[in-house]
Formats: structure tokens, sequence, C-alpha cells
């Protein structure tokens, strides 16, 4: 059977994929639009440079340099958008099937192991903080805590952790894991954009 971890990392590889393909498209756009756009720009300098003298030229060359400049800036906010919103829509995704895999019987099995890793890092006299969707779980959890609460922020599932006596704290929630995640694909997806 394959780890929620697996299943996890392959769905990740997978985005990742997907996303380096769409960057790849849009690197070769934008490169032909701003080579489209300075050779047009060079031409319309050459065909001046025959009718004006050479202060028109300086007023033209600066004429094209603001020109490629509005160009690129437009070409840079739109890609910056197609970003966001493939971004937006893998994420999306990527909750959606959490969402369907915390509705298993295999999400009992993952927040149990969760508890266990949790109570050996923070300690058993820790306090678990869950969804309220998760409390019909609270008897399985128990024996790893002292206390179980409710955390009205959480929206995906896992458990979050604190020992007060430790002052530890630990995040093992889905919530948190796509958060991360998110991090992740925007530092290692290739997507970047500079204004």
């Amino acid at each position: 059977m394959i780890s929620d971890t697996e299943n996890l990392e392959r769905f990740i590889a997978r985005i990742n994929e997907t996303a380096d393909r769409a960057v790849e498209a849009i690197r070769r756009d934008t490169e032909k639009y701003v080579a489209g756009e300075l050779e047009k720009a060079k031409k319309q300098a050459s065909r001046e440079i025959h009718d004006s003298q050479f202060t028109e030229l300086d007023k033209l060359n600066e004429k094209n340099n603001t020109d490629i400049f509005a160009a690129q800036r437009r070409e840079t906010i739109r890609l910056i958008e197609v970003r966001r919103a493939l971004t937006d829509q893998i994420f999306d995704e990527a909750r959606r099937r959490i969402g369907a895999f915390t509705r298993t019987a295999d999400y009992a099995g993952f927040l149990t192991a969760s508890a266990r890793r949790l109570a050996d890092v923070v300690g058993a006299d820790s306090v678990f903080y869950l969804r309220e969707e998760d409390m019909k779980y609270r008897s399985d959890l128990q024996p790893y805590c002292r206390e179980i609460k409710i955390d009205s922020e959480l929206c995906l599932g896992g458990i979050r952790a604190v020992s007060r006596t430790k002052g530890l704290s630990a995040d093992d929630t889905l919530d948190a894991r796509l958060r991360e995640q998110r991090e992740a694909f925007y530092e290692n997806s290739g997507l970047s954009v500079t204004l």
C-alpha cells in the first residue's frame, strides 16, 4: 500500500511537471514576443534614420526604448496573472483531493500515525488540536495526548500539538502541509517572474 507521504510526493511531482511545461511555453512565448517587438523597433528605427537628422534618431531611440519597456512590463504583468491563475488552479485541485482523502477510511490511520509521531516529538502531555469534523476520531487519538480540543481555524484536517510544560509545538496539519507545498512550488516550479 502506498503511504500518504508517497501519494503526496507523487502528486507534487505531477504538479511540478505540469507547471514546468506551462513555464516553458510561457518563456518561449515571451521570448518570441520580445524578439518580435525588438525587431519591429529596429526596423522602424532603421527607416527613420534615413529620413531624419541625428537628433531625430535620438528621439526615436528614446521612444523605442520606452515602447519596449512598456511592452515588456505588459507581458510581465500578463505572466504574473497567468502564474497566479495556474497556481490557484493546481492548489484548488490539491485542496479538493485532500478533502476527498479525509472522507476515506485511510484518513483515520493517517491521524493515528500523526498522533504517534507528535507524541514522540512533543510529548504525551500535549494538547492536540483538531478540526471539528475530526473529533469523531477522539477516542483513537486520546492515548497519545493529555487533551484534545477543536481548532476552528483548521480547514483540511490533521493535528496540531502543543505542550506548554515543554514549550514545544508541532503542526502536522494538512493545512500546514499544503501551505508548505505552495511555498515550495513557488520556489521550485520555475514560474518566477520579475518586474
